[in-house]
C-alpha cells in the first residue's frame, strides 16, 4: 500500500484526489517496470502536428519506454477527447510509447493556470511560481510513481511562458534526479511547425498548407470537421 501524500497547497479533498491519481500511476507502472530507462513528454497537441510526431519519435529512441501525457484541461481549440484520440492514432506504431491523460495534476488549471492564458499574456514576464508548483509535483511524486528519469520537450522559439517552463525544467528537474532533454523543434519551409500556425490555417481554410504540417490522421479529422 502506498503511503498517503500530503501537499500543503491542496485542500483535503484535492489531496485525496491526488493520492487516487498517484495510485492509478503506480498501477500503470506494471507496464514499464521491466524497462531500465523511462522517459516522459507532456503535450497539449492542439492539434497533433508533424512537429509533435517528430518530438515523440526522437524521445522514444532515447529511452526504453516513453510515457506521453496529453493535457486533459478542456481550454483548447480542440477538445481533449479529440486531441487524445488523434495522438493515440498517430503514434500507435511506436511500440514503446504509452499515451496517458494528463489528469488534474500535470499542467492544469490547478497546477499551472497561466499555461492556458499564455496566448493572451504572451509577454508575461514571470510565471515561475505556477511553474514551480507543477514541476515540484511532477518531480517529487508523479515521476517516481512511474519510474520516470528523463523528461523531454521541444525547443520554444516563440512563446515566453513555454520558454520559461522549459528553463524551469532545466533547473528544477535535476533536483529530483530527472534529466531534462530539449529537442530542437522541426523546421518546415523556412520556419517552425506549430499547432498555432495550423489553427490559423484552419481559419483561412488553407487545406494544402495544413496537409504539409500534420499527420494524415489529423488532416482527415480537420477535413471532416472544418471543411
Amino acid at each position: 500500500m502506498q503511503p498517503f501524500v500530503y501537499c500543503d497547497f491542496f485542500d483535503a479533498e484535492t489531496n485525496m484526489a491526488f493520492n487516487e491519481y498517484l495510485k492509478g500511476l503506480h498501477d500503470i507502472k506494471t507496464i514499464s517496470h521491466s524497462y531500465r530507462v523511462c522517459g516522459a513528454v507532456v503535450m497539449n497537441c492542439n492539434p497533433f502536428t508533424n512537429g509533435h510526431r517528430y518530438l515523440i519519435e526522437q524521445a522514444s529512441q532515447r529511452v526504453d519506454f516513453l510515457y506521453l501525457f496529453i493535457l486533459e484541461e478542456d481550454k483548447s481549440f480542440f477538445p481533449f477527447k479529440e486531441r487524445y484520440a488523434l495522438v493515440c492514432n498517430g503514434v500507435h506504431d511506436l511500440k514503446n510509447v504509452k499515451v496517458l491523460p494528463g489528469g488534474k495534476f500535470i499542467i492544469s488549471s490547478l497546477t499551472f493556470p497561466g499555461y492556458f492564458t499564455k496566448e493572451e499574456v504572451h509577454n508575461k514576464k514571470d510565471s515561475s511560481s505556477d511553474i514551480s508548483v507543477d514541476l515540484n509535483l511532477f518531480g517529487s511524486h508523479i515521476a517516481p510513481a512511474l519510474g520516470i528519469s528523463v523528461r523531454f520537450a521541444g525547443s520554444e522559439p516563440f512563446c515566453t511562458v513555454t520558454k520559461q517552463y522549459n528553463e524551469a525544467m532545466r533547473n528544477l528537474l535535476p533536483v529530483y534526479g530527472i534529466k531534462f532533454v530539449e529537442i530542437e523543434r522541426v523546421r518546415h519551409d523556412g520556419g517552425f511547425i506549430s499547432a498555432t500556425n495550423v489553427r490559423e490555417l484552419i481559419k483561412s481554410r488553407d487545406r494544402n498548407k495544413i496537409k504539409e504540417l500534420v499527420p494524415e490522421v489529423t488532416y482527415k479529422y480537420i477535413s471532416e470537421n472544418f471543411f
